[in-house]
């Protein structure tokens, strides 16, 4: 059993740098013609989180989205104008689906089991004193 696992283990780390080998980065027109189909099936409206080839990161709402870019209204306190950005200088796009918790929800969250606590030490206590 020892040699068969041994053998099984010293094969995973032969043939791990030939499964990395076999992915090879994806010429500029086809990833450019991919983003354009991901945000073409993005629906309008909706928020997104895009980061540009310069390291330029947004959170954003779809405006619009055509052939060669897409146009976007970015959300901040203050409004700004429409900003259009070219597919080709995407380098990720994807839909915010801000499934996150509030800073109101957690302190909820947090209150609620604090008195909790309180009153089950403030039972025992009741419980224990009888």
């Amino acid at each position: 059993m020892r040699v068969f696992i041994a053998f099984v283990v010293i094969t995973a780390l032969i043939a791990a740098p030939l499964s990395v080998r076999a992915q090879e980065p994806l010429a500029p027109a086809v990833e450019t013609a991919a983003f354009q189909q991901l945000a073409s099936a993005i629906p309008i409206g909706s928020r997104i989180k895009v980061r540009t080839a310069d390291g330029r990161r947004l959170t954003a709402t779809l405006m619009a989205a055509d052939a060669q870019r897409m146009i976007v209204k970015r959300r901040s306190r203050v409004p700004e104008p429409a900003v259009s950005i070219a597919y080709a200088d995407l380098s990720e796009l994807r839909r915010d689906e801000g499934g996150g918790m509030s800073v109101g929800k957690a302190v909820g969250i947090g209150l609620a089991a604090g008195v909790g606590a309180i009153l089950t030490l403030l039972a025992i206590a009741l419980a224990v004193s009888d």
